[in-house]
């Protein structure tokens, strides 16, 4: 990791992208258990894959647009608070991405696990959101306090 130069940057950008572990392990549990034991959320198939599909091309948005804005910070090491782009929105735009990536994934593939595992994964994210506030309130202080009171968590 490191400042993005030269034809390196593009691939810079991408690998300082966080994936949530939890996502991770949601989207493959709840992936397995469909598979080995099919279960499938009623209705129309179609109005699934609509919605889903859309959930999935708002997620990736927001995820890519949270790397823009962050590819001058090494996110595993911040040194400043990233203040621009979906970071003046929401606190934690990935995770919102990531999200609705999993529910867009959920419904797109009608995965009653997937749609169940949601709950949990959801909490757990949570729970990791909050160490990080920690992190990021003894890291910059009064900063972050100010833009934590003027940007909301996700949405």
């Amino acid at each position: 990791m490191g400042e993005p130069t030269g034809d390196d940057s593009d691939l810079w950008r991408w690998t300082n992208v966080p994936i949530p572990e939890t996502h991770v392990i949601g989207l493959l549990a709840g992936g397995m258990l469909h598979l080995a034991r099919p279960w499938s959320l009623p209705g129309n198939r179609w109005l699934y894959r609509a919605a889903g599909g859309t959930l999935l091309g708002a997620g990736v948005w927001i995820c890519a647009s949270a790397v823009l804005a962050a590819s001058d910070d090494d996110l595993s090491r911040p040194s400043t608070l990233i203040r621009r782009g979906p970071y003046s929105v929401s606190r934690n735009p990935m995770y919102v991405g990531w999200t609705l990536v999993s529910l867009g994934f959920a419904l797109a593939t009608r995965s009653a696990w997937l749609a169940a595992s949601l709950p949990a994964l959801i909490g757990a994210t949570h729970r990791e959101v909050l160490r990080e506030e920690l992190r990021l309130e003894r890291a910059f202080g009064r900063d972050y306090v100010e833009y934590r009171n003027r940007v909301r968590r996700y949405l």
